[in-house]
């Protein structure tokens, strides 16, 4: 099946976050290699890249978005682009010597069925919620009293997701999986739109608060700028 732009985002049901290390002030060069070589390409084989980021303040990583229909697509995917294609034949190389890692990957799946991922927004957060051995009440948490707060506060552009715990079956490409992780993906206007909300969100009720400190082992949290959204 062939897909639009609009279709594809938001028939993903897997997710690959992409996170490199690259040579020194390579941040630029590689994200318009990355766009003009491998994009196209890869979204016509089913890997479809659904954002493409730089780190605020850091000119040594890149991160994208990469996502399949399901866990079957992608490694059909995988093979036919690393292994066939000739995209990756001819340019592969070259992206691979201006990276020292690219192993930094979390393999996701939707908590619940989402809108589209791709945006125009310039400002993307990911944060990561470790729960060790708490993830359910954690969810639960999220749902009964975590999201309605963030509707109340008008911060409505995210999604959530967890990690996709079937076997990596292309394991040339390593990623991380772990059972007591929720992720959330939201987009925010520019950083002046995230920090006012982030702002509102510190001052959450003290018994939400308390609840979440209590049942979170690890928050941490990625701060994206889109390369192809508005600045």
């Amino acid at each position: 099946m062939v897909y639009t732009k609009q279709e594809y985002s938001e028939d993903i049901n897997v997710l690959e976050i992409r996170n490199y290390l690259l040579k020194t002030n390579l941040a630029d060069t590689f994200s318009n290699y990355f766009h003009s070589k491998f994009v196209n390409p890869m979204n016509e084989l089913g890997g479809y890249t659904l954002g493409e980021f730089k780190i605020d303040s850091d000119n040594d990583r890149f991160v994208w978005f990469r996502g399949f229909k399901d866990m079957k697509t992608r490694v059909k995917f995988l093979n036919d682009f690393y292994c066939e294609s000739d995209t990756w034949k001819k340019h592969g190389k070259e992206a691979n010597e201006m990276m020292i890692n690219s192993d930094h990957v979390y393999l996701l799946k939707p908590l619940y069925k989402n809108k589209a991922l791709k945006t125009d927004k310039s400002y993307t957060v990911v944060d990561f919620y470790i729960c060790n051995s708490t993830i359910e009440k954690v969810i639960r948490l999220f749902d009964e009293e975590y999201i309605p707060f963030l509707k109340g506060l008008n911060s409505t552009d995210f999604s959530l997701w967890i990690s996709e715990m079937a076997e990596n079956d292309f394991p040339r490409l390593p990623v991380f999986q772990d059972k007591n992780l929720l992720v959330t993906i939201t987009h925010y206007k520019d950083k002046t739109d995230y920090e006012t909300k982030q702002k509102a969100i510190q001052d959450m009720p003290s018994a939400l608060k308390f609840s979440m400190q209590s049942l979170i082992t690890i928050h941490n949290q990625l701060l994206l700028l889109n390369k192809k959204g508005k600045k």
